[in-house]
């Protein structure tokens, strides 16, 4: 009769282990779901923030009167812009390619049109390697020489 006891006892231990197992697991997994639903609601406020911020950037481009503060994160970001098309521009032209001024899109230096945005391309001009002329050869002054005068 003990091992009775012994084997009753161990199985409701069991059985309330496994309840509780299963509440933190289901605990967990709604917590999970949660912050998932935080998540996803956050990347739709960073969405609309980026968004206004491109709206006012826009109307920054176009040369409306923007609040002084808005203004010159306005210039900072065009800064950064042109500090970008540089060194892609840089990237390119070391990889023999150019630059679509429309959209930004690295191209073979042949294309006519941009193979992303379909933007017509200017012809780059070959760049041009000038040789150094040679320097004209120094007199070189004779330490025996005097002076006239």
């Amino acid at each position: 009769m003990m091992a009775d006891d012994f084997f009753t006892d161990f199985g409701e231990t069991l059985h309330q282990a496994a309840k509780e197992f299963t509440a933190k697991t289901d605990s967990f997994f709604e917590s999970q779901k949660m912050r998932n639903k935080i998540n996803g609601e956050q990347r739709q406020i960073d969405q609309c923030l980026k968004d206004v911020g491109n709206i006012i950037y826009n109307k920054f481009v176009e040369g409306e009167p923007l609040h002084e503060d808005v203004a010159a994160l306005c210039e900072e970001i065009t800064e950064h812009k042109m500090a970008i098309a540089k060194m892609r521009e840089e990237m390119a032209r070391k990889r023999g390619e150019k630059v679509c001024a429309a959209c930004g899109a690295s191209l073979p230096r042949e294309a006519r049109f941009c193979l992303q945005c379909g933007a017509e391309c200017e012809e780059e001009p070959e760049e041009e390697v000038v040789e150094d002329p040679e320097p004209a050869p120094e007199e070189k002054e004779d330490p025996f020489e005097k002076e006239e005068g």
